[in-house]
């Protein structure tokens, strides 16, 4: 590797860090699938052989993503549930694609400025952060990773003498199982390999499709598997009927939406964690203009594909990644920033060669105003992804940006009102919620979350006329029945309660949340034997939930036993209880009241 390449490689990095790492210090987004993905993800917290059965057979959020979640079992076996640690994970894979990009570019052009440039432009660019900055999106950077890698192993194995790239063949069809078993995506590789086999021919060589065949397989595999988890049969899914109610609405819809993405890959500014685009039913004259920029661009795509296929190659690379996303088979989010992270490499590379270019048209005496141009535009794009990158510290933080951009729109509310309730402010919370049914009176979100909280709060009737609502609009609603038996519970209606509990258990098996519901009833009842039992099975599913310590706590102590009750109370302390300064006058531990160890236990950990 020349020096030139180490120096690079090293400028690339630095970047990387000088960016993203502010995310060390970031929270989880538990209002943003964090929650699902790692906190409440039993199977990701440690190796063990059922563990990884259970990622390797199990959909997450309606994504088949075994490697996604595996590298979840790694950090969580390496840091625990420490946001930062995974944070630094993406981070880390976001430097090495910078690399890998930097490293193909230069290997297929030669040219140290394009490579240098389009890795630059690729790394700082803000449309990247959601990829990065979202823990959630992990399987983002880890198929890009494994999708260049495969890539790389094809054209070694491209330009091997005959008979003598075998490995490297079957190295390339391994890293795009992988790529394929974080994001299925990536599944348009078959589709670049061809095209690049086009553009970039080796000599003496001619195109050969039999060799795409085991990757066009694997694509249609996973395209199939992803298209069936994406339904709202599985949690989370976001396949959807077509935007407008037919395919040509969609079409129209698209034009404006691809537009978006050019101009934000130009000028990336009033991004949000979710857009909310218009739907366009006819040919009115935003669908015309878009129609005419886009036939615009393609007459110059194709102008650069007739002078120079290697360049025009990338051309098509941006709309070739864009494919999964085109609403092809529709899916509820129209556009969002996470959807570019391929496509980016191919409009890096075009940015890069146009640095190129125009150092060979300005002669000696302009190249200095170029390179500071150039340095000028990558220093704002970093600066700008630094600010966006602080937008993701929270979810209250990142919440609040969306709602200040688009304050119409009812998704963003709903995420909003949840991070506010998870940072305390339930007032805010109530009314956000609030805010949404105005609009959409029959909004699940809305009536779930606001019903939770009038139920917690003592407004009872209302938050069970908001659940009731709920559950005949959607009965399989899992937490609904848990909060509707929360509030049947507060009531003393006991026996309402078991049965919603029960309700919510049958939907959810493997809910620990609702175990520990089923065991606050029979701690209610004074059934201290089932409760415990109750505990046991939610203590043997969470793996260490500071909740559920604590009411084994409290039930040990109804029970007498408390030398078990000081045990299960120091274990709710040590796992970061959010209520722990409220011990020492709690009820529940009334009767560890008269035991000196209490006190003492409160005083070790600075609670009293």
């Amino acid at each position: 590797m020349a020096r030139n390449q180490k120096i690079d490689y090293l400028l690339l990095i630095l970047l990387t860090v000088g960016i993203y790492a502010r995310t060390l210090g970031h929270e989880f987004q538990m209002s943003w699938d964090d929650n699902w993905y790692i906190v409440y993800n039993d199977s990701i917290q440690g190796f063990s052989l059922q563990n990884l059965k259970t990622i390797f057979s199990s959909i997450y959020q309606a994504n088949y993503a075994p490697l996604q979640m595996l590298s979840y079992m790694l950090d969580y076996s390496l840091w625990g549930l420490e946001p930062g640690a995974f944070a630094l994970t993406n981070f880390v894979f976001h430097a090495l694609n910078g690399v890998l990009v930097y490293r193909l570019l230069y290997s297929l052009h030669g040219e140290r400025l394009l490579a240098l440039v389009a890795g630059a432009l690729f790394l700082a660019h803000p449309l990247q952060v959601e990829s990065v900055a979202w823990i959630s999106c992990r399987k983002n950077v880890l198929s890009l990773f494994f999708f260049l890698l495969s890539w790389e192993a094809y054209r070694r194995y491209r330009t091997a003498e005959t008979g003598r790239g075998a490995l490297s063949y079957l190295a390339s069809l391994a890293a795009f199982l992988l790529s394929l078993m974080a994001k299925s995506t990536t599944l348009v590789l078959p589709v670049i390999l061809v095209l690049y086999d086009l553009c970039f021919p080796e000599a003496g060589r001619r195109l050969r499709l039999k060799d795409k065949i085991p990757y066009a397989v694997a694509a249609l595999v996973f395209a199939l598997v992803s298209m069936h988890v994406q339904t709202h049969d599985f949690q989370g899914g976001i396949r959807e009927p077509y935007h407008g109610g037919s395919p040509l609405a969609t079409f129209y819809t698209m034009l404006p939406v691809f537009c978006l993405y050019l101009w934000r890959m130009v000028w990336p500014a009033g991004l949000s964690a979710i857009y909310d685009p218009p739907v366009h039913t006819s040919p009115d004259g935003v669908v015309i203009g878009a129609a005419l920029v886009l036939a615009a661009v393609a007459w110059g795509g194709v102008r650069l594909f007739m002078r120079d296929r290697r360049l025009g190659f990338w051309f098509l690379f941006f709309w070739i990644g864009l494919l999964p996303f085109a609403q092809i088979v529709p899916i509820y989010w129209l556009i969002t920033d996470r959807y570019i992270n391929v496509s980016i490499i191919g409009g890096a590379a075009l940015a890069g060669a146009g640095t190129v270019f125009l150092r060979s048209r300005l002669g000696a005496a302009g190249k200095p105003l170029l390179y500071l141009s150039v340095t000028v535009w990558i220093a704002a794009l970093t600066v700008a992804s630094y600010q966006r990158v602080g937008v993701w510290r929270t979810s209250l933080t990142l919440w609040s940006d969306a709602v200040a951009k688009l304050p119409n729109t009812p998704r963003i509310w709903e995420h909003y009102a949840e991070a506010l309730r998870g940072s305390g402010q339930v007032d805010a919370s109530r009314r956000a919620y609030e805010h949404v049914l105005v609009s959409q009176p029959a909004n699940v979100s809305a009536l779930a979350g606001l019903g939770d909280i009038c139920t917690e709060e003592g407004d009872l009737d209302k938050g069970l006329v908001l659940l009731n609502r709920l559950l005949k609009i959607k009965p399989d609603h899992v937490m609904g029945w848990a909060s509707l038996g929360t509030n049947y519970l507060k009531r003393g209606n006991y026996a309402e309660a078991e049965k919603a509990y029960l309700r919510a258990q049958s939907l959810q098996p493997e809910a620990w949340q609702v175990m520990v519901l089923l065991g606050n009833l029979a701690q209610a009842r004074g059934d201290a034997k089932m409760a415990r039992q109750f505990y046991g099975q939610a203590e043997s599913r969470s793996r260490g939930n500071a909740e559920i310590a604590y009411r084994f706590a409290c039930a040990e102590a109804m029970a007498g036993d408390l030398d078990a009750a000081l045990a299960w109370l120091e274990k709710a302390v040590q796992r970061g209880y959010p209520k722990a300064r409220s011990l020492a006058g709690d009820e529940r531990l009334s009767p560890l009241w008269g035991d000196p160890r209490f006190y003492y236990l409160l005083q070790r950990y600075s609670l009293e």
